[in-house]
């Protein structure tokens, strides 16, 4: 029982990560995954800069996937 509700906890936590959140996918771009309900592109657009840390991010395109989120594809400009 203990170790099911271990692991119940640990999914629970995974599943609370504060949006809008980087998603890392490799090569010179990332994604901001958000829900569009409750985060503004603003917003999503300054967690994007926030990532790029000196530079500026620069939109590459959005989409909205499977799991009913929103995806905005940035790049860090200079990279």
């Amino acid at each position: 029982m203990r170790v099911v509700l271990a692991f119940a906890s640990l999914a629970a936590l995974g599943a609370c990560q504060t949006l809008p959140a980087v998603v890392v996918t490799g090569g010179d771009t990332f994604d901001v995954r958000y829900d569009p309900a409750v985060q503004s592109e603003a917003q999503v657009d300054a967690r994007a800069n926030e990532h790029c840390g000196t530079v500026a991010a620069t939109f590459v395109s959005a989409a909205t996937r499977y799991d009913g989120f929103a995806y905005r594809t940035y790049r860090c400009a200079g990279r």
